[in-house]
């Protein structure tokens, strides 16, 4: 049996325990009646010896080993339970996404779960707890007052003050935070935890991720209190599903980033908006002036935001977005709370491409004017993908060449690898379904 799927209780013998003389009194000295537990614990004077179904400690460990007196019994637990430490939070009517906890109740304590029971003697640990955002998603940063206490397995954080509607908190807490045994539980950590939103008031809630993805809801969208649960994951396997399938939709859109969100009511349950919600995702820009982590060149232009079809797992333009150059991100209204990505179309346009030198004459003297045979013909402002074909003006072709780039060369050579001769050529390049041609002279 695996130490990390058992859970174990104790009861520790008061006294020696002999082998043959049968039964004896116990004194319960520790048991563990939580979700998870710790698999080793000793007083300092006893250790556990592991005994499954029985109600005393194996006469060998008794009597050949050096364990004084001990029993218990072991029972199955989680098996995604594999360490101790922090396990979440404990609270009745949020929800806890990606290890944060979200719709915080503003009038309640907030409590940290973890796997064994806290030593509220021995622990010594460093609570911070900040106000990051406020209900607009404004950065406020400050520190918030609060007194901890310990109960078995919770950590108790109680504010001085309510909670602040719709803001965003982080908790940390340092190491000094031990068990029973003087044991450390847990290392130094980061949490956060968002507070339920007044529904009488305009709200932003923010992906903790990314700030930058938000959703705003106008006052008066929800009839009562309610919260979000907004998440960037973008493992999740519909989405992976919907993301393998883009390379087969027209034009091949690049996948970006996304939001994943869920409106639940005061209670927990999930309910949508009565009124237009705003999603807004972000993007970046490169060095080149185009759309950052694509592998095709992605005009902004070419951004929109995509709905997931949870049914059949597959993305599907919307219309109606904006953008915001400035800000570097698309907004777009919203009725129904679901998956928004953010989507681009690789680069289609033609209309500044060009070839260069013209003429080519690479025996003229002039490098700088006419070109060279090392450089050759360059085609650039391509697209992020397509073709370039160059015909004699008789309409025969002499080389295709794949776009490989925004600037692409041409060695001025045919298929056979041949230098072409001297004459006029006609050069066109295609790509989803656009066609641009123009001249060359190639003087020799």
């Amino acid at each position: 049996m695996k130490r990390k799927n058992i859970l174990l209780s104790i009861a520790l013998a008061a006294g020696l325990f002999l082998p043959g003389s049968g039964r004896c009194d116990w004194e319960s000295l520790r048991t563990s009646q939580a979700p998870v537990a710790v698999v080793y614990a000793s007083t300092g004077a006893y250790q556990v010896a592991y005994t499954i179904g029985e109600d005393c400690a194996s006469p060998y460990n008794m009597v050949y080993s050096s364990y004084s007196a001990l029993s218990g019994y072991l029972s199955f637990i989680p098996s995604s339970i594999e360490n101790q430490g922090f396990y979440g939070f404990d609270s009745g009517t949020g929800v806890i996404l990606e290890g944060n906890l979200w719709g915080q109740p503003p009038d309640q304590s907030v409590k940290l779960l973890f796997s064994t029971d806290l030593s509220p003697t021995l622990s010594t640990p460093s609570v911070n707890v900040t106000q990051v955002l406020d209900n607009y998603a404004n950065e406020i940063s400050s520190n918030w007052f609060v007194t901890t206490s310990y109960s078995g397995q919770k950590l108790v954080i109680v504010p001085s003050a309510a909670w602040p509607k719709g803001s965003l908190f982080a908790v940390y807490y340092s190491s000094a935070i031990v068990d029973i045994n003087g044991s450390p539980v847990s290392g130094a950590t980061t949490v956060y935890f968002s507070v339920m939103m007044d529904y009488t008031k305009a709200n932003t809630a923010t992906a903790i991720s990314d700030h930058k993805v938000r959703v705003v809801i106008p006052s008066n969208a929800y009839s009562e209190d309610f919260f979000l649960t907004l998440s960037t994951n973008a493992a999740r396997p519909e989405i992976v599903t919907a993301n393998a399938k883009l390379a087969a939709q027209p034009g091949s859109p690049e996948f970006l980033n996304l939001v994943h969100v869920n409106p639940y009511d005061a209670a927990g349950n999930p309910v949508q908006p009565n009124a237009a919600c705003v999603v807004t995702l972000p993007y970046s820009l490169g060095s080149d002036g185009f759309v950052a982590g694509t592998e095709g060149r992605v005009k902004t232009s070419n951004l929109a935001i995509w709905l997931m079809d949870e049914t059949r797992h597959l993305w599907v333009k919307q219309t109606g977005a904006s953008l915001d150059a400035s800000g570097k991100n698309l907004s777009m209204p919203v009725s129904h709370f679901s998956s928004y990505g953010l989507l681009g179309l690789p680069d289609t346009d033609l209309t500044p491409v060009f070839a260069y030198p013209v003429p080519f004459r690479p025996n003229a003297g002039n490098p700088a004017r006419y070109g060279t045979w090392a450089q050759g013909i360059t085609f650039t402002n391509l697209p992020s993908s397509g073709k370039i074909s160059i015909y004699t003006v008789s309409g025969l072709l002499v080389r295709d060449l794949p776009v490989m780039g925004a600037t692409q060369p041409w060695d001025v050579k045919n298929s056979d690898g041949e230098v072409v001769a001297s004459g006029v050529y006609l050069w066109e390049v295609t790509t989803g379904g656009n066609r641009k041609t123009g001249k060359l002279v190639v003087i020799k």
